[in-house]
């Protein structure tokens, strides 16, 4: 949908995915094939499905893929560590967001949304980790975008120390009608210079 979306705004295209570096992998997810059945089990997990809310079936995941394949809003990714599947990640165009209409979005700016299916594999910083090397990667393949959101649900206090601890400050609590998130933003500059010093 461009209905109403400022010329600047259409011009900065959609996403582009990230360039990330072993052991870290990322590619765009397809509507068919078994991805929709990856995410779709993903999204039934009770850890994930409490903050999401979308514990579709794989048919509904596959259309939802498909949509976002087909527009310049947002990009579904799974990222992969060490080879294996380990998180689910959409990254969007803030402005063309609902969340881009709770601060003064730049129509460059990267949102990021993010589940980790498996729940032995949360509370290790492989979270962080990956949150680092994708805002890397996203300032290394679009030097135009000068920040990147992220907005957990208010109530989800392990994505939000994981955000933080991967660089990202909190802007303030947000409602996003669905939710009540928590803005987060990383200013990419910096991210750069703290992911250089901190890894």
């Amino acid at each position: 949908m461009t209905t109403g979306l400022a010329a600047a705004v259409l011009a900065a295209g959609p996403p582009p995915a990230p360039l990330l570096a072993p052991p870290w992998s990322i590619r765009l997810l397809a509507a068919a094939g078994d991805d929709p059945v990856l995410v779709s089990r993903w999204m039934n997990e009770p850890h994930v499905e409490r903050f999401w809310d979308q514990a579709w079936p794989p048919e509904r995941w596959a259309g939802t893929f498909e949509d976002q394949l087909a527009g310049d809003w947002s990009r579904p990714c799974l990222v992969s560590y060490e080879g294996e599947p380990f998180a689910y990640v959409e990254i969007y165009r803030t402005p063309r967001d609902v969340v881009g209409l709770r601060y003064d979005a730049d129509p460059y700016d990267l949102g990021l949304h993010l589940a980790i299916g498996d729940r032995v594999r949360t509370g290790q910083g492989l979270g962080r980790a990956m949150v680092r090397a994708v805002a890397a990667g996203l300032a290394l393949v679009d030097p135009r975008c000068r920040r990147l959101l992220a907005d957990p649900d208010e109530r989800h206090t392990v994505a939000r120390r994981m955000f933080v601890a991967a660089g990202f400050r909190l802007m303030g609590i947000r409602d996003l009608g669905h939710k009540r998130a928590a803005l987060h933003v990383c200013e990419l500059s910096a991210h750069n210079r703290f992911t250089r010093t901190n890894s």
